[in-house]
C-alpha cells in the first residue's frame, strides 16, 4: 500500500509540476484572494451557520463550511499565496486517487486493476481543473470523503460513514447521492450484515434531513431558487445534453476548456432528444446489469452526476463537476485493461503505458493553459469564439497585463456578443477611466448598474468618479448605495467619509472613518492598505481636538503605512504629530 501511494505522488507530482505556479484565476478571487472570512480562523464557527462568508461579495451565497474552514488554514499558513493554496489542491487529489484504488480493489479483487484505475483518475486531463483552479477543491474534497465513505460502507464502519458523510455535505451538496449510492453498492457488500446495513441507511437518511434544515434555515434554498438563471424545465434539458458530453470529454480529452461551446436545450432539440434516448438506453442496460462491473460504473456515473440537471447552474458545462461522477468511467476502463491483461499481458502493458504517458502529457499541456488568465482565457475563445464571457475574461486578463489595445478589442466583442453582461461593462468603464473618457465610464458604470442594480462593486465605481469630478452629492448617495447593499463594505465606508469630509459634515466623517477601521478585516483589497482610514481618522480626530484619539490613530497610521515608499510623507506627518500631541502641542 505504501508503495502504492509513493507511486501516486511521484507520479502525481511529476503530473502537476508545471501548474503550481499559476495565478488566481476567476472564482477563486472573491471566494479565495479578496475573501475578508478566511483572512482569520475565528470565523470558522461562523462558516457553519452562514453561506454568506463564502465570499467577498454579497452575491457569493453558498454553504460549504469545511471547504471555508480549509481555505482558512491555508491562509493561516500562506496567506495569499496561489502556489501553497494549489499544493493543497494537488494533495487533495492525490489522496481522492489513492481512496478511488482503494474502493476500486475492493469492487475487483486485483491489485494490479486497482492500481491502473487509481492512475487513470490522477492524470486523466478532465481531472485537471480541481488541481489548477483553487475553487474546484469543492469537488476533489468531497470526492475524497464521499469514497472514503464508500469504503468504510463495503467494510461495515457504520460510525465511520456517519462522520464522513457529515462531512462531505460540508463540503458540496452534490455529496447527498451518497443515499442512492449505498444502495447501488449494496451487492457488493459482502460481509457487511444487515443490521450494519440498516444502521448505515438510517444514519445517512438522518443526516440528509438535519443537512437540509440547516441549508433552509440558513435561507440557502431559498436563495439557489431565487437565482436560476434560467427556466428549470430548460435546465434539465440543458443538462441531459450534459449528461452525454462528460461522457465524450472523459473519451476524448483533446478539446477541454474553461468554457465550453455548449447552447442551453429544449424538449424539442435533436440533440436532447437523442441524448434522452441514450440516458433512457444506458440506464435500463445498467440496472439490469447493476451486479457487473460495467453496470456498477454507469450507475456511479449516473448517481453522481445526477444533482447537475436540477441545480441552478449558471456555467452550462464545468469540466470540475465530472470529477466524481467520471471514477464510473474510469472503473470501467480500469476493468476493461484488466481483463485484457489477463489473457495477452504483453499486449495489454504495452497499451496501458502508453494510455497513461498520453494522459500525463495531455494534462501537463493542459496545465500550461492554466498557467496564466491570458493563456486560460485565449484558450477560451479559440475554442469558443461566440462566448461573451470568454471574451470578457480575456480582456480582463490582457487589461491587468497593460495590453489595453487588445483588451478594448476582446471587451468590445464581448459586450456585442452579450450586450447585458454587466461585469463587462464595468470593466468597460474601468478602461474608459484608465483613458480619462469619465462620461463614457459613467455611462458604462450606470449600464451595468441598471443590469444588475445588487452589484455592490458597480456604485462604488460611481461613488469614486462623482468624487473625482466634484459632483460630491452624487458621490455621497452612490457610496451609500453601496453600503445598503454590503454594510461592511470598508473601502466605500471610508471614501464616503472622505465625500463628507469635503461637504464639511466633520463629525459625521468621523463615524464612518471610525467603522472603516473597525470593520478593518473586510478591507477586500490588501494592496490597498486600511493605514489610509486610519490617517483620515486621525486627521479629522485631531482638527475636531480629540488628541488623544488623534494620537492613537496617528500611531495605527504608522503601523500599517511604514516601509511603504509611496506612504513616507504621511508616515513622517502621522510622527511629528504625535510628538506634537504628547507634548500638548497645536499643529
Amino acid at each position: 500500500m505504501r508503495g502504492r501511494l509513493l507511486l501516486l505522488v511521484v507520479i502525481g507530482g511529476l503530473s502537476f509540476s508545471n501548474s503550481l505556479g499559476g495565478p488566481f484565476h476567476y472564482d477563486d478571487l472573491h471566494s479565495v484572494q479578496y475573501n475578508p472570512h478566511i483572512r482569520s480562523l475565528s470565523w470558522i464557527p461562523t462558516f457553519y451557520v452562514d453561506p454568506s462568508t463564502f465570499s467577498g461579495q454579497t452575491r457569493g451565497f453558498m454553504y460549504r463550511p469545511l471547504l471555508l474552514t480549509t481555505f482558512a488554514s491555508d491562509y493561516a499558513l500562506w496567506g495569499q499565496n496561489a502556489t501553497a493554496f494549489r499544493v493543497g489542491n494537488l494533495a487533495i487529489h492525490i489522496a481522492a486517487a489513492a481512496a478511488f484504488g482503494v474502493l476500486s480493489y475492493l469492487l475487483l479483487r486485483s491489485t494490479l486493476a486497482a492500481t491502473v484505475i487509481s492512475l487513470i483518475f490522477l492524470v486523466h486531463p478532465l481531472h485537471g481543473e480541481v488541481v489548477n483552479y483553487i475553487s474546484a477543491r469543492s469537488d476533489s474534497l468531497m470526492a475524497l470523503l464521499f469514497v472514503v465513505c464508500c469504503i468504510c460502507a463495503l467494510k461495515g464502519r457504520s460510525h465511520a460513514v456517519g462522520i464522513g458523510y457529515a462531512a462531505s455535505l460540508m463540503v458540496k451538496s452534490v455529496a447527498i447521492t451518497l443515499g442512492p449510492m449505498f444502495v447501488m453498492l449494496r451487492g457488493w457488500g459482502g460481509a457487511v450484515t444487515a443490521t450494519k446495513s440498516k444502521f448505515m441507511a438510517g444514519a445517512v437518511v438522518l443526516l440528509s434531513i438535519g443537512y437540509l434544515a440547516m441549508l433552509w434555515s440558513t435561507r440557502f434554498l431559498s436563495h439557489s431558487a431565487e437565482v436560476f438563471p434560467r427556466a428549470p424545465t430548460q435546465e434539465i434539458w440543458t443538462q441531459v445534453k450534459g449528461l452525454v458530453y462528460y461522457v465524450w470529454l472523459f473519451a476524448s480529452p483533446i478539446r477541454l476548456s474553461v468554457d465550453h461551446p455548449f447552447s442551453v436545450g429544449a424538449a424539442t432539440d435533436p440533440a436532447v432528444i437523442m441524448a434522452i434516448t441514450v440516458v433512457l438506453s444506458a440506464v435500463g442496460l445498467s440496472w439490469r446489469h447493476r451486479l457487473s462491473v460495467p453496470g456498477l460504473a454507469a450507475i456511479w456515473y449516473g448517481v453522481a452526476i445526477l444533482p447537475y440537471v436540477f441545480l441552478p447552474l449558471n456555467v452550462l458545462v464545468a469540466e470540475r463537476r465530472a470529477y466524481l461522477a467520471m471514477a464510473g468511467g474510469m472503473l470501467l476502463a480500469g476493468w476493461a485493461w484488466h481483463r485484457l491483461y489477463e489473457r495477452r499481458r504483453s499486449q495489454a502493458s504495452y497499451i496501458g503505458i502508453s494510455l497513461l504517458v498520453c494522459l500525463v502529457v495531455l494534462t501537463m499541456q493542459r496545465n500550461q493553459v492554466w498557467a496564466s488568465g491570458i493563456g486560460l482565457w485565449s484558450d477560451a475563445v479559440e475554442k469558443n469564439q461566440t462566448s461573451a464571457r470568454a471574451q470578457v475574461n480575456l480582456s480582463l486578463a490582457l487589461r491587468r497585463a497593460g495590453r489595453a489595445d487588445s483588451a478594448r478589442r476582446h471587451l468590445r466583442e464581448g459586450l456585442r456578443l452579450d450586450p447585458e453582461f454587466a461585469e463587462g461593462w464595468v470593466i468597460a468603464g474601468d478602461m474608459a477611466k484608465d483613458l480619462g473618457e469619465w462620461d463614457t465610464a459613467r455611462s458604462a458604470y450606470e449600464r451595468a448598474a441598471q443590469i444588475q442594480p445588487t452589484m455592490e462593486g458597480v456604485h462604488h465605481n460611481l461613488g469614486n468618479l462623482a468624487y473625482a469630478e466634484g459632483r460630491v452629492d452624487d458621490a455621497i448617495r452612490a457610496f451609500r448605495r453601496t453600503l445598503e447593499l454590503n454594510p461592511r463594505f470598508a473601502e466605500a465606508r471610508n471614501n464616503l467619509g472622505q465625500a463628507l469630509e469635503a461637504r464639511g459634515q466633520d463629525e459625521e466623517a468621523l463615524a464612518e472613518y471610525e467603522r472603516a477601521v473597525q470593520d478593518d478585516e473586510f478591507w477586500i483589497h490588501t494592496d490597498d492598505p486600511v493605514g489610509g482610514a486610519w490617517y483620515n481618522l486621525a486627521r479629522i480626530a485631531d482638527r475636531l481636538d480629540r488628541p488623544s484619539q488623534a494620537i492613537d490613530a496617528y500611531r495605527q497610521t504608522i503601523q500599517h503605512l511604514q516601509g511603504g515608499d509611496e506612504y513616507t510623507r504621511f508616515v513622517e506627518f502621522a510622527r511629528k504629530r504625535v510628538v506634537s500631541l504628547a507634548d500638548g502641542g497645536a499643529r
